[in-house]
């Protein structure tokens, strides 16, 4: 009577472990099949699914935010969503206008694209202009898409001399902080044997009105838009630009003399950087000028000199 009772105990023990055993499986995979189900809801799952690797996967969730994500999930599988993060001055806030310019010149590659984005030249000339932010001061940026109004005027304009001049005394005008920049660079020059001097510096927007019209009537609009800036988006109204070339030079022989190849390789270390230089034509708007100089400081010269981008470029990713 009592082996079978222990019988009977020990097939209903076996029969309760196998009891739970079932269950134990059946929770796993209901818990399992759940989870499945909601990682194939995930953009991590729907990404793979694309054709992106785990590698690339993860790269994008890091990167983008949800809304990019289900952009790029709505599009065909691109390595451009992998490699623009990968270039050196990639700004996040224009990563559509990336993708529109990249989508209509298919070819270019993506350091030009990211160039030319970010400094707006994928836009007309004048094309959505704002005013410029002054309070930046040596680093306000005036191009053909950033602008002054006619009233402004800098407060704190000095005279240069006519020791380092052309003109009347007068005639020449800067900012304080420019002069006193300029001078250092004009004693570093002469010490290396050469005679710097300032053709043409601020210039009010009624001057530089004067000077776009007389272009444009002389030579048209398309020319007078290449070689002067229309009124109020000349830098020379910002009283931190300078137009120099060595005494006995012209514009036009200044390119190709010692004191000019002096001046591009020594002007940063004073807080001047070439302004329009001859291979960054596309980005500036301007042709070539060996001549025209921009006060910006000695820390964004040295990092816009060393990285040989233009100032352009460099407010776009630093400054604004």
């Amino acid at each position: 009577m009592t082996k079978l009772k222990l019988k009977k105990q020990s097939k209903l023990g076996i029969i309760i472990i196998v009891g739970l055993i079932i269950a134990i499986i059946g929770i796993n995979w209901t818990v399992n099949t759940i989870k499945q189900k909601q990682y194939e809801k995930s953009n991590e799952y729907k990404l793979i699914t694309l054709g992106y690797s785990e590698k690339d996967t993860k790269t994008l969730l890091s990167k983008y935010k949800n809304k990019e994500i289900e952009f790029i999930l709505n599009n065909k599988k691109d390595s451009i969503y992998i490699n623009i993060l990968k270039e050196k001055y990639f700004i996040y806030s224009k990563l559509y206008d990336y993708l529109d310019y990249y989508k209509d010149h298919d070819g270019k590659d993506l350091t030009s694209i990211v160039e030319i984005v970010n400094t707006n030249r994928h836009k007309e000339y004048y094309e959505d202009s704002k005013k410029t932010d002054i309070s930046k001061k040596e680093l306000m940026l005036v191009n053909k898409y950033y602008y002054l109004d006619e009233t402004y005027e800098p407060q704190d304009l000095v005279k240069i001399p006519t020791t380092y001049a052309w003109g009347d005394y007068g005639s020449q005008q800067v900012t304080k902080d420019t002069y006193d920049a300029f001078l250092n660079l004009w004693n570093a020059s002469h010490e290396a044997g050469y005679y710097l001097m300032v053709s043409s510096s601020y210039r009010t927007y009624a001057h530089q009105k004067e000077v776009y019209d007389q272009y444009e009537k002389s030579q048209g609009l398309e020319y007078a838009d290449q070689i002067a800036a229309r009124p109020g988006y000349s830098e020379h109204q910002t009283g931190y630009s300078l137009d120099i070339f060595e005494k006995g030079l012209t514009q036009k022989t200044f390119q190709d003399s010692e004191s000019y190849l002096w001046l591009k390789d020594n002007a940063h270390k004073y807080g001047f950087i070439e302004r329009y230089p001859e291979d960054k034509v596309n980005i500036t708007g301007y042709t070539y000028e060996s001549w025209h100089y921009r006060y910006v400081g000695v820390d964004a010269a040295t990092y816009i000199y060393q990285n040989h981008i233009t100032f352009d470029e460099y407010y776009a990713y630093f400054t604004k």
